[in-house]
């Protein structure tokens, strides 16, 4: 009978998360302000494939979940934006 190492069936899971090797956001701060409005723009207009094909087109390490993360934090600024006015 063979015997079996079990060592690694008690150490943790881990898992790689993608966002934390780009962060978006950040990334979007350096971003100059003619490529931050035309993805918001696009985002605004209803032009979903565009918006991600920029952004993928920007920052090749992009992806979904970015662009997911990006939309709701812009869509959550211009919400505020427009409480204020």
């Amino acid at each position: 009978m063979e015997a079996v190492n079990m060592d690694h069936l008690y150490q943790p899971y881990a898992h790689q998360d993608n966002s934390a090797a780009f962060d978006v956001v950040a990334a979007f701060s350096e971003l100059e302000t003619s490529r931050k409005m035309t993805l918001f723009d696009q985002l605004m207009s209803g032009r979903a494939n565009a918006y991600r094909n920029t952004l993928k087109s920007i920052w090749p390490q992009s992806n979904d979940h970015d662009a997911k993360k990006l939309e709701i934090i812009l869509r959550a600024r211009l919400d505020r934006l427009k409480k204020f006015s």
